[in-house]
Protein backbone atom coordinates (compact mmCIF):
# COMPACT_ATOMS: atom_id res chain seq x y z
CA UNK A 1 0.00 0.00 0.00
CA UNK A 2 2.77 2.45 0.79
CA UNK A 3 4.19 2.07 -2.70
CA UNK A 4 0.96 3.42 -4.16
CA UNK A 5 0.69 6.44 -1.89
CA UNK A 6 2.13 8.97 -4.32
CA UNK A 7 -0.23 7.99 -7.10
CA UNK A 8 -3.21 8.23 -4.82
CA UNK A 9 -2.28 11.59 -3.33
CA UNK A 10 -1.87 13.06 -6.81
CA UNK A 11 -5.54 12.44 -7.60
CA UNK A 12 -8.13 15.24 -7.26
CA UNK A 13 -9.07 15.87 -3.67
CA UNK A 14 -12.17 14.10 -2.34
CA UNK A 15 -14.55 15.00 0.42
CA UNK A 16 -14.33 12.04 2.71
CA UNK A 17 -16.44 10.92 5.59
CA UNK A 18 -14.51 8.48 7.77
CA UNK A 19 -16.59 6.22 9.92
CA UNK A 20 -15.22 3.61 12.25
CA UNK A 21 -15.53 -0.08 11.80
CA UNK A 22 -17.06 -1.84 13.85
CA UNK A 23 -24.66 -12.97 8.75
CA UNK A 24 -26.37 -15.64 5.79
CA UNK A 25 -25.04 -17.35 2.67
CA UNK A 26 -24.63 -15.50 -0.54
CA UNK A 27 -27.33 -16.23 -3.16
CA UNK A 28 -26.31 -18.41 -6.09
CA UNK A 29 -25.70 -16.66 -9.40
CA UNK A 30 -26.20 -19.68 -11.55
CA UNK A 31 -27.76 -18.42 -14.82
CA UNK A 32 -28.61 -21.67 -16.57
CA UNK A 33 -32.32 -22.38 -16.16
CA UNK A 34 -34.13 -25.42 -17.54
CA UNK A 35 -37.00 -24.73 -19.95
CA UNK A 36 -40.45 -25.55 -18.50
CA UNK A 37 -41.91 -28.90 -19.52
CA UNK A 38 -45.24 -29.15 -21.30
CA UNK A 39 -45.83 -32.91 -21.29
CA UNK A 40 -47.67 -35.24 -18.99
CA UNK A 41 -46.07 -36.50 -15.81
CA UNK A 42 -45.17 -39.84 -17.37
CA UNK A 43 -43.25 -38.17 -20.16
CA UNK A 44 -41.61 -35.81 -17.69
CA UNK A 45 -40.49 -38.79 -15.65
CA UNK A 46 -39.14 -40.43 -18.79
CA UNK A 47 -37.00 -37.44 -19.66
CA UNK A 48 -36.11 -36.83 -16.04
CA UNK A 49 -34.60 -40.29 -15.89
CA UNK A 50 -32.52 -39.62 -18.97
CA UNK A 51 -30.89 -36.64 -17.31
CA UNK A 52 -29.04 -38.83 -14.82
CA UNK A 53 -26.31 -39.33 -17.43
CA UNK A 54 -25.46 -35.64 -17.21
CA UNK A 55 -25.64 -33.22 -14.29
CA UNK A 56 -27.68 -30.34 -12.90
CA UNK A 57 -26.36 -27.82 -15.45
CA UNK A 58 -27.57 -29.91 -18.38
CA UNK A 59 -29.64 -27.08 -19.89
CA UNK A 60 -26.52 -25.03 -20.59
CA UNK A 61 -24.80 -28.09 -22.06
CA UNK A 62 -27.73 -28.70 -24.41
CA UNK A 63 -27.75 -25.06 -25.46
CA UNK A 64 -24.08 -25.24 -26.43
CA UNK A 65 -24.76 -28.43 -28.41
CA UNK A 66 -27.58 -26.70 -30.29
CA UNK A 67 -25.28 -23.86 -31.32
CA UNK A 68 -22.68 -26.29 -32.64
CA UNK A 69 -25.18 -28.38 -34.63
CA UNK A 70 -27.35 -25.57 -35.99
CA UNK A 71 -25.33 -24.94 -39.22
CA UNK A 72 -25.37 -28.66 -40.00
CA UNK A 73 -29.12 -28.78 -39.47
CA UNK A 74 -29.79 -26.05 -42.04
CA UNK A 75 -27.92 -27.84 -44.82
CA UNK A 76 -29.28 -31.28 -44.00
CA UNK A 77 -32.82 -29.94 -44.03
CA UNK A 78 -32.32 -28.54 -47.53
CA UNK A 79 -30.63 -31.74 -48.72
CA UNK A 80 -33.37 -33.91 -47.28
CA UNK A 81 -36.18 -31.96 -48.94
CA UNK A 82 -34.42 -31.99 -52.32
CA UNK A 83 -33.74 -35.71 -52.08
CA UNK A 84 -37.39 -36.43 -51.32
CA UNK A 85 -38.51 -34.42 -54.36
CA UNK A 86 -35.94 -36.22 -56.50
CA UNK A 87 -37.14 -39.61 -55.28
CA UNK A 88 -40.70 -38.79 -56.34
CA UNK A 89 -39.58 -37.59 -59.77
CA UNK A 90 -37.37 -40.63 -60.40
CA UNK A 91 -39.76 -43.25 -59.02
CA UNK A 92 -41.07 -45.68 -61.67
CA UNK A 93 -43.73 -47.57 -59.73
CA UNK A 94 -46.56 -46.71 -57.39
CA UNK A 95 -44.87 -48.87 -54.78
CA UNK A 96 -41.78 -46.66 -54.81
CA UNK A 97 -43.90 -43.51 -54.62
CA UNK A 98 -45.89 -44.92 -51.71
CA UNK A 99 -42.70 -45.84 -49.92
CA UNK A 100 -41.24 -42.37 -50.44
CA UNK A 101 -44.37 -40.79 -49.00
CA UNK A 102 -44.36 -43.28 -46.13
CA UNK A 103 -40.77 -42.38 -45.28
CA UNK A 104 -41.51 -38.68 -45.29
CA UNK A 105 -44.66 -39.26 -43.24
CA UNK A 106 -42.63 -41.24 -40.73
CA UNK A 107 -40.27 -38.32 -40.24
CA UNK A 108 -43.17 -35.89 -39.86
CA UNK A 109 -44.86 -38.13 -37.29
CA UNK A 110 -41.56 -38.63 -35.53
CA UNK A 111 -41.00 -34.89 -35.32
CA UNK A 112 -44.53 -34.23 -34.09
CA UNK A 113 -44.32 -36.93 -31.43
CA UNK A 114 -40.93 -35.96 -30.09
CA UNK A 115 -41.44 -32.19 -30.24
CA UNK A 116 -44.46 -32.57 -27.97
CA UNK A 117 -42.48 -34.32 -25.25
CA UNK A 118 -40.73 -31.41 -23.61
CA UNK A 119 -40.01 -27.82 -24.57
CA UNK A 120 -36.47 -28.15 -23.25
CA UNK A 121 -35.67 -30.85 -25.82
CA UNK A 122 -37.41 -29.24 -28.79
CA UNK A 123 -34.31 -28.10 -30.61
CA UNK A 124 -32.44 -31.32 -30.00
CA UNK A 125 -35.24 -33.43 -31.40
CA UNK A 126 -35.72 -31.11 -34.36
CA UNK A 127 -32.05 -31.44 -35.22
CA UNK A 128 -32.38 -35.20 -34.98
CA UNK A 129 -35.21 -35.14 -37.50
CA UNK A 130 -33.24 -32.95 -39.89
CA UNK A 131 -30.16 -35.15 -39.74
CA UNK A 132 -32.41 -38.12 -40.39
CA UNK A 133 -33.30 -36.50 -43.70
CA UNK A 134 -29.63 -36.55 -44.63
CA UNK A 135 -29.55 -40.30 -44.14
CA UNK A 136 -32.83 -40.58 -46.01
CA UNK A 137 -31.26 -38.86 -49.03
CA UNK A 138 -28.38 -41.33 -49.20
CA UNK A 139 -30.67 -44.29 -48.67
CA UNK A 140 -33.03 -43.22 -51.42
CA UNK A 141 -30.28 -42.75 -53.97
CA UNK A 142 -28.65 -46.11 -53.30
CA UNK A 143 -31.94 -47.96 -53.07
CA UNK A 144 -33.36 -46.55 -56.29
CA UNK A 145 -30.23 -47.41 -58.26
CA UNK A 146 -29.49 -50.89 -57.01
CA UNK A 147 -32.43 -52.32 -55.05
CA UNK A 148 -35.96 -53.26 -56.10
CA UNK A 149 -36.91 -55.33 -53.05
CA UNK A 150 -39.26 -53.25 -50.90
CA UNK A 151 -38.21 -54.90 -47.65
CA UNK A 152 -34.56 -54.17 -48.36
CA UNK A 153 -35.53 -50.60 -49.17
CA UNK A 154 -37.13 -50.19 -45.79
CA UNK A 155 -34.44 -51.89 -43.73
CA UNK A 156 -31.52 -50.18 -45.47
CA UNK A 157 -33.05 -46.74 -45.03
CA UNK A 158 -34.03 -47.50 -41.43
CA UNK A 159 -30.44 -48.51 -40.66
CA UNK A 160 -29.13 -45.34 -42.30
CA UNK A 161 -31.59 -43.11 -40.45
CA UNK A 162 -30.94 -44.76 -37.08
CA UNK A 163 -27.16 -44.46 -37.28
CA UNK A 164 -27.37 -40.91 -38.64
CA UNK A 165 -29.57 -39.55 -35.88
CA UNK A 166 -27.77 -41.42 -33.07
CA UNK A 167 -25.12 -38.74 -32.33
CA UNK A 168 -27.67 -35.91 -32.21
CA UNK A 169 -30.06 -36.78 -29.40
CA UNK A 170 -29.07 -35.71 -25.90
CA UNK A 171 -31.26 -38.37 -24.27
CA UNK A 172 -30.87 -42.10 -24.89
CA UNK A 173 -34.55 -42.62 -24.12
CA UNK A 174 -35.57 -40.12 -26.78
CA UNK A 175 -33.20 -41.72 -29.27
CA UNK A 176 -34.66 -45.19 -28.70
CA UNK A 177 -38.18 -43.80 -29.05
CA UNK A 178 -37.27 -42.00 -32.26
CA UNK A 179 -35.54 -44.95 -33.87
CA UNK A 180 -38.35 -47.25 -32.79
CA UNK A 181 -40.87 -45.02 -34.54
CA UNK A 182 -38.78 -45.04 -37.71
CA UNK A 183 -38.42 -48.81 -37.76
CA UNK A 184 -42.07 -49.40 -36.93
CA UNK A 185 -43.46 -47.12 -39.61
CA UNK A 186 -41.03 -48.26 -42.31
CA UNK A 187 -41.63 -51.95 -41.73
CA UNK A 188 -45.37 -51.37 -41.48
CA UNK A 189 -45.26 -49.94 -44.99
CA UNK A 190 -43.76 -53.17 -46.35
CA UNK A 191 -46.03 -55.74 -44.73
CA UNK A 192 -47.84 -56.34 -48.01
CA UNK A 193 -44.64 -57.84 -49.38
CA UNK A 194 -44.82 -61.50 -48.30
CA UNK A 195 -41.09 -61.90 -48.81
CA UNK A 196 -40.62 -59.80 -45.69
CA UNK A 197 -42.08 -62.59 -43.59
CA UNK A 198 -39.54 -64.99 -45.01
CA UNK A 199 -36.73 -62.70 -43.90
CA UNK A 200 -38.07 -61.84 -40.44
CA UNK A 201 -35.16 -63.47 -38.61
CA UNK A 202 -32.59 -61.51 -40.59
CA UNK A 203 -34.50 -58.26 -40.18
CA UNK A 204 -34.94 -58.84 -36.45
CA UNK A 205 -31.21 -59.44 -36.07
CA UNK A 206 -30.45 -56.36 -38.15
CA UNK A 207 -32.85 -54.30 -36.04
CA UNK A 208 -31.22 -55.34 -32.78
CA UNK A 209 -27.70 -54.76 -34.14
CA UNK A 210 -28.63 -51.35 -35.51
CA UNK A 211 -30.33 -50.23 -32.30
CA UNK A 212 -27.36 -51.39 -30.23
CA UNK A 213 -24.91 -49.61 -32.53
CA UNK A 214 -27.01 -46.47 -32.54
CA UNK A 215 -27.30 -46.46 -28.75
CA UNK A 216 -23.53 -46.89 -28.46
CA UNK A 217 -22.97 -43.97 -30.82
CA UNK A 218 -25.49 -41.87 -28.92
CA UNK A 219 -23.78 -42.43 -25.57
CA UNK A 220 -20.29 -42.01 -27.05
CA UNK A 221 -21.03 -38.73 -28.82
CA UNK A 222 -22.90 -37.36 -25.81
CA UNK A 223 -19.95 -38.14 -23.57
CA UNK A 224 -17.57 -36.52 -26.06
CA UNK A 225 -19.71 -33.38 -26.18
CA UNK A 226 -19.96 -33.34 -22.41
CA UNK A 227 -16.20 -33.70 -22.06
CA UNK A 228 -15.64 -30.82 -24.46
CA UNK A 229 -18.20 -28.80 -22.55
CA UNK A 230 -16.37 -29.41 -19.27
CA UNK A 231 -13.07 -28.41 -20.87
CA UNK A 232 -14.59 -25.14 -22.10
CA UNK A 233 -16.04 -24.46 -18.67
CA UNK A 234 -12.65 -25.11 -17.07
CA UNK A 235 -11.00 -22.68 -19.49
CA UNK A 236 -13.66 -20.08 -18.70
CA UNK A 237 -13.03 -20.60 -15.00
CA UNK A 238 -9.32 -20.04 -15.51
CA UNK A 239 -10.03 -16.87 -17.48
CA UNK A 240 -12.66 -15.36 -15.19
CA UNK A 241 -12.17 -16.95 -11.77
CA UNK A 242 -9.43 -16.51 -9.22
CA UNK A 243 -7.88 -19.95 -8.79
CA UNK A 244 -6.90 -19.44 -5.14
CA UNK A 245 -10.08 -17.96 -3.67
CA UNK A 246 -12.72 -19.19 -6.12
CA UNK A 247 -14.27 -15.73 -6.57
CA UNK A 248 -14.17 -13.52 -9.67
CA UNK A 249 -10.78 -12.32 -10.80
CA UNK A 250 -10.04 -8.72 -11.77
CA UNK A 251 -11.04 -9.19 -15.40
CA UNK A 252 -14.37 -10.79 -14.58
CA UNK A 253 -15.22 -8.26 -11.88
CA UNK A 254 -14.49 -5.25 -14.08
CA UNK A 255 -16.44 -6.72 -17.00
CA UNK A 256 -19.47 -7.26 -14.78
CA UNK A 257 -19.18 -3.74 -13.39
CA UNK A 258 -19.03 -2.33 -16.92
CA UNK A 259 -22.16 -4.30 -17.81
CA UNK A 260 -24.04 -3.07 -14.73
CA UNK A 261 -22.87 0.53 -14.45
CA UNK A 262 -24.20 3.20 -14.85
CA UNK A 263 -27.63 1.53 -15.26
CA UNK A 264 -27.23 -0.12 -11.85
CA UNK A 265 -26.46 2.26 -8.97
CA UNK A 266 -24.90 1.36 -5.65
CA UNK A 267 -21.57 1.52 -3.84
CA UNK A 268 -18.18 0.06 -4.68
CA UNK A 269 -15.95 -1.11 -1.83
CA UNK A 270 -12.22 -1.56 -2.32
CA UNK A 271 -10.80 -3.80 0.41
CA UNK A 272 -7.19 -4.36 1.41
CA UNK A 273 -5.89 -6.82 4.01
CA UNK A 274 -3.91 -5.04 6.70
CA UNK A 275 -0.28 -6.08 7.25
CA UNK A 276 -0.53 -8.90 4.72
CA UNK A 277 3.18 -8.71 3.90
CA UNK A 278 4.10 -9.36 7.52
CA UNK A 279 1.94 -12.49 7.50
CA UNK A 280 3.86 -13.81 4.51
CA UNK A 281 7.19 -12.88 6.06
CA UNK A 282 6.43 -14.36 9.48
CA UNK A 283 4.46 -17.50 8.59
CA UNK A 284 5.18 -18.19 4.92
CA UNK A 285 3.19 -17.99 1.71
CA UNK A 286 1.00 -20.94 2.62
CA UNK A 287 -0.34 -18.98 5.57
CA UNK A 288 -0.81 -16.00 3.25
CA UNK A 289 -2.91 -18.14 0.92
CA UNK A 290 -5.07 -19.19 3.86
CA UNK A 291 -5.58 -15.55 4.78
CA UNK A 292 -6.71 -14.70 1.25
CA UNK A 293 -9.13 -17.62 1.23
CA UNK A 294 -10.61 -16.73 4.62
CA UNK A 295 -11.08 -13.08 3.72
CA UNK A 296 -12.61 -13.92 0.34
CA UNK A 297 -15.04 -16.29 2.03
CA UNK A 298 -16.13 -13.67 4.55
CA UNK A 299 -16.51 -10.90 1.98
CA UNK A 300 -18.38 -12.90 -0.66
CA UNK A 301 -20.61 -14.57 1.92
CA UNK A 302 -22.40 -11.39 2.97
CA UNK A 303 -25.96 -11.25 1.54
CA UNK A 304 -25.72 -7.55 0.63
CA UNK A 305 -22.65 -8.10 -1.57
CA UNK A 306 -23.79 -8.45 -5.20
CA UNK A 307 -20.32 -8.76 -6.75
CA UNK A 308 -17.04 -9.81 -5.19
CA UNK A 309 -13.70 -10.23 -6.90
CA UNK A 310 -10.00 -10.24 -6.23
CA UNK A 311 -8.33 -7.25 -7.84
CA UNK A 312 -4.83 -8.56 -7.26
CA UNK A 313 -2.52 -9.33 -4.36
CA UNK A 314 -4.37 -8.68 -1.12
CA UNK A 315 -6.92 -6.27 -2.66
CA UNK A 316 -10.56 -7.13 -3.26
CA UNK A 317 -13.41 -5.29 -4.94
CA UNK A 318 -17.06 -5.47 -3.90
CA UNK A 319 -20.24 -3.98 -5.30
CA UNK A 320 -23.45 -3.57 -3.34
CA UNK A 321 -26.81 -2.30 -4.55
CA UNK A 322 -27.35 -0.47 -1.27
CA UNK A 323 -27.91 3.23 -1.95
CA UNK A 324 -28.18 4.68 1.55
CA UNK A 325 -24.80 5.71 2.93
CA UNK A 326 -25.78 4.71 6.46
CA UNK A 327 -26.62 1.17 5.37
CA UNK A 328 -23.38 0.98 3.41
CA UNK A 329 -21.49 2.07 6.52
CA UNK A 330 -23.19 -0.70 8.46
CA UNK A 331 -22.22 -3.15 5.72
CA UNK A 332 -18.57 -2.07 5.93
CA UNK A 333 -18.62 -2.45 9.71
CA UNK A 334 -20.09 -5.93 9.40
CA UNK A 335 -17.46 -6.95 6.87
CA UNK A 336 -14.67 -5.71 9.12
CA UNK A 337 -16.17 -7.57 12.07
CA UNK A 338 -16.48 -10.78 10.03
CA UNK A 339 -12.81 -10.61 9.04
CA UNK A 340 -11.79 -9.79 12.63
CA UNK A 341 -13.20 -13.15 13.70
CA UNK A 342 -10.63 -14.89 11.47
CA UNK A 343 -7.02 -15.50 12.40
CA UNK A 344 -3.89 -17.23 11.21
CA UNK A 345 -1.28 -18.55 13.63
CA UNK A 346 -3.24 -16.80 16.43
CA UNK A 347 -2.89 -13.44 14.68
CA UNK A 348 -6.20 -11.65 14.20
CA UNK A 349 -6.94 -10.45 10.68
CA UNK A 350 -8.15 -6.98 9.79
CA UNK A 351 -9.03 -5.06 6.64
CA UNK A 352 -9.32 -1.47 5.49
CA UNK A 353 -12.06 -0.37 3.11
CA UNK A 354 -12.48 2.53 0.71
CA UNK A 355 -16.04 3.18 -0.43
CA UNK A 356 -17.38 5.26 -3.31
CA UNK A 357 -20.98 6.00 -4.25
CA UNK A 358 -21.62 4.93 -7.86
CA UNK A 359 -24.64 7.04 -8.79
CA UNK A 360 -24.04 7.37 -12.53
CA UNK A 361 -22.59 10.89 -12.31
CA UNK A 362 -19.01 9.72 -12.74
CA UNK A 363 -17.41 7.11 -14.92
CA UNK A 364 -16.34 3.70 -13.73
CA UNK A 365 -12.62 4.51 -13.87
CA UNK A 366 -13.11 7.68 -11.84
CA UNK A 367 -15.18 5.81 -9.29
CA UNK A 368 -12.47 3.19 -8.86
CA UNK A 369 -9.84 5.89 -8.40
CA UNK A 370 -11.96 7.52 -5.70
CA UNK A 371 -12.37 4.19 -3.93
CA UNK A 372 -8.61 3.67 -4.14
CA UNK A 373 -7.99 7.08 -2.62
CA UNK A 374 -10.48 6.41 0.17
CA UNK A 375 -8.77 3.09 0.86
CA UNK A 376 -5.41 4.80 1.20
CA UNK A 377 -6.89 7.28 3.66
CA UNK A 378 -8.39 4.43 5.69
CA UNK A 379 -4.93 2.86 5.85
CA UNK A 380 -3.33 6.15 6.78
CA UNK A 381 -5.80 6.73 9.63
CA UNK A 382 -5.01 3.56 11.51
CA UNK A 383 -6.27 0.58 9.46
CA UNK A 384 -9.13 -1.74 10.44
CA UNK A 385 -11.57 0.94 9.36
CA UNK A 386 -13.22 2.43 6.32
CA UNK A 387 -13.60 5.73 4.53
CA UNK A 388 -16.65 6.73 2.53
CA UNK A 389 -15.52 8.95 -0.34
CA UNK A 390 -18.04 11.39 -1.76
CA UNK A 391 -17.85 12.57 -5.36
CA UNK A 392 -16.71 16.13 -6.02
CA UNK A 393 -20.12 16.73 -7.61
CA UNK A 394 -21.63 16.49 -4.12
CA UNK A 395 -21.59 19.42 -1.69
CA UNK A 396 -18.84 19.27 0.92
CA UNK A 397 -19.55 16.96 3.83
CA UNK A 398 -18.14 17.32 7.33
CA UNK A 399 -15.21 15.06 8.12
CA UNK A 400 -15.92 12.64 10.93
CA UNK A 401 -13.41 10.20 12.36
CA UNK A 402 -14.32 7.21 14.47
CA UNK A 403 -11.41 4.95 15.23
CA UNK A 404 -11.86 1.19 14.84
CA UNK A 405 -12.59 -0.70 17.96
Amino acid sequence: MQGQAAGRLALPCQHCLHIGPVDRPRPSRHDAAMSPGVAASAVAALQGGSMKYLYAGDADFQHQSFLELRPIAVWTQLLGELSWLASLLLAHTHQQIDLANALLLSLIMLAGTLLSLNAGHRHTLLLGMLLNLCGLALGFRLSMLFVTDTSLWATSIAVCITLTMAPVFQSSYCFLLASGCVWGILLQGTLEDRRLWQQDSLIALLTIATQASGLTLNILFRRLRLRGYHLRRDLEALAFQDALTGIDNRRSLLEKLQAWYPAQHGHFLMVDIDDFKSVNDDFGHEAGDQVLQQVARQLSGHPDVALCGRLGGEEFGLFTRLLDSQRVSELASQLIHRVNTCSVEQRRLSISIGIVHMDGRIGLSAALRQADTALYQAKHRGKNGFVLALSCSHPPQPHTLAQAG
